[in-house]
């Protein structure tokens, strides 16, 4: 029943709000619509370049592929592309895919909200899920939200079962999840091998070691046998080992830098990026570097020296951007326009309200009982999550990632029987 009610809302909004004549698509788009026109997986890096010569070789397509972004969603929508061709059919579709993977989630919400908790939890949770409007409103955005959202409330949910009951089965569908999830946004990487690795730590406590280790043994070379095609792909273009995408020190760049407000946005709203009046010592050494195949990986270590000599001479503005993006995250950024609506800060405040009341009675219980293997296991999460947005940015869109995977802990904190284990 949560499932229909989620789809009906989402196909709601999809109706309402959704844009297939003129949607905004950002990287995922170029990147597939360079894909459906036979430039590769490409797309050009997103500068403004002093050089005039250099600003007219980006005005035609690109020449070499990349590793910008995470190949599954470009993929996704490529495939749309392949089957309708680039137009307003296929942007329908790919919503209504979205809108059906996203209805997915109060479903495991609830089994997240039964298994650490009681029945009453689970409900909680799957109606938490179903009326969500910030993580809802995703099926009609083209980031892969809705995938990313299932999957985290998936992946938390099979690593809890793992520990609760193991069986080869959900440490393979773990292993699995983590794998796909890679595919879709890069930190996972490291937080899928780090939540594995967690996972059989707390089985093997009471459960067969041996069985235990045998099964997360499993899920682990499962999950690198995903992302390891895709690994060795961006070896044999850059030389070098380049995991997932080839930028993540100018997503440390973003939040740690002279300008930093702790978003993407300054305080009027506007985009801070790189541009020749604010960062011209930056655009020089990017303008410096071969525009070949080889850019991508060298440019990120532009911004590794950028980000590492930042910290290194404001130790105290670090330190003062990084509470903020904290505070961000568990509250709402006011420069940025979408976090301003009532029904986007509304919702917010109020999951994240519940989720840290949830996750408050894991590991504080009234029974005086650590409910430590579910409590390690969302804390886990949310600490990686919580050192990312410290060492990037918060954007609503990240944060919508966050508390939509921990929504089983919400269900938790409406509950005044808690959790159980």
């Amino acid at each position: 029943m949560v499932t229909f009610a989620a789809f009906g809302l989402r196909l709601a909004i999809i109706i309402f709000a959704g844009n297939p004549e003129h949607p905004e698509m950002y990287e995922h788009g170029v990147i597939a619509h360079n894909l459906y026109t036979g430039h590769g997986f490409a797309m050009h890096w997103p500068y403004e370049s002093s050089d005039p010569t250099r600003v007219a070789l980006m005005k035609e397509p690109p020449a070499f592929e990349g590793a910008f972004l995470p190949p599954l969603n470009p993929y996704l929508i490529y495939g749309a592309y392949l089957l309708f061709g680039e137009n307003s059919s296929a942007i329908i579709s790919l919503m209504i895919f979205y809108a059906l993977i996203s209805s997915l989630i109060p479903l495991v919400a609830y089994k997240t909200g039964v298994l650490i908790g009681h029945e009453r939890s689970g409900r909680f949770s799957a109606i938490i899920a179903v009326l969500f409007l910030p993580g809802a409103f995703a099926v009609t955005t083209f980031s892969g939200s809705p995938m990313y959202q299932l999957l985290g409330v998936l992946i938390l949910y099979l690593a809890i079962l793992s520990v609760q009951k193991p069986a080869l089965s959900s440490f393979v569908l773990l292993g699995l999840s983590c794998g796909v999830m890679t595919m879709l946004r890069s930190e996972f990487f490291f937080l899928s091998f780090i939540l594995i690795a967690v996972t059989i730590f707390l089985a093997a406590k009471k459960n067969s070691v041996r069985a235990v280790l045998k099964q997360g043994a499993i899920s682990i070379i499962l999950c690198a046998a995903i992302i390891a095609p895709w690994t060795y792909r961006n070896y044999t273009l850059f030389h070098a080992f380049i995991p997932v995408l080839s930028h993540p020190w100018y997503e440390m760049w973003r939040g740690n830098n002279i300008y930093a407000t702790g978003t993407t946005l300054n305080t009027e709203g506007k985009s801070i990026w790189i541009t020749p009046q604010q960062y011209p010592d930056i655009i020089r050494r990017m303008d410096a570097i071969p525009y070949d195949q080889y850019f991508e990986a060298k440019v990120d270590g532009i911004f590794k020296d950028e980000v590492l000599h930042f910290i290194t001479a404001n130790p105290g503005r670090f330190l003062m951007l990084g509470l903020k993006k904290i505070g961000y995250l568990f509250t709402i950024d006011f420069n940025h326009p979408q976090s301003r609506n009532p029904l986007y800060f509304i919702p917010m405040i109020t999951l994240s309200f519940l989720t840290l009341m949830g996750l408050f009675k894991l590991i504080f219980p009234p029974e005086q009982h650590y409910h430590y293997a579910p409590a390690s296991i969302f804390s886990v999460f949310l600490l990686a999550y919580l050192a990312m947005t410290v060492m990037t940015v918060m954007l609503p869109r990240y944060q919508i990632y966050v508390f939509t995977v921990m929504i089983g802990v919400g269900g938790i904190g409406l509950d005044k029987r808690g959790a159980k284990w």
